[in-house]
């Protein structure tokens, strides 16, 4: 009797538990999509400047991604363990992707604003 108690106490708290939260060692989508736009902004920026020595762009890649990482207190691991994460959860990847699109919507209409 008790066994069984167990076992449905057990299935009743993992079938209640939220499909939207993500586990404690992922960074969530809030934080994500602000690391994503920079991590995104710093591959375009060395992009732009190394576009004929592939060499020095993928060294001045990592240096930016690891400048961004610096400013987010995070590793390149805890970053990608979390994208890999939101890549096998596409539910989750689709919020974070449309948080990631107005957020930078929003930063190019404040760019725009500046520049008027």
């Amino acid at each position: 009797m008790r066994t069984i108690f167990c076992i449905t106490l057990f299935s009743l708290l993992v079938s209640c538990s939220s499909d939207d939260e993500v586990p404690r060692d992922i960074i969530p989508i809030p934080q994500m999509k602000f690391i994503m736009f920079d991590v995104i902004t710093a591959q375009e920026a060395a992009g732009l400047t190394f576009t004929k020595d592939t060499t020095a762009l993928k060294q001045k890649t990592f240096e930016l991604y690891q400048q961004v990482f610096a400013i987010y207190k995070i590793s390149r691991g805890d970053f990608f363990k979390s994208f890999h994460y939101y890549e096998a959860n596409p539910d989750k990847i689709k919020v974070l992707y449309d948080s990631l699109t107005a957020y930078a919507n929003r930063k190019r209409q404040e760019l725009y604003q500046k520049l008027k």
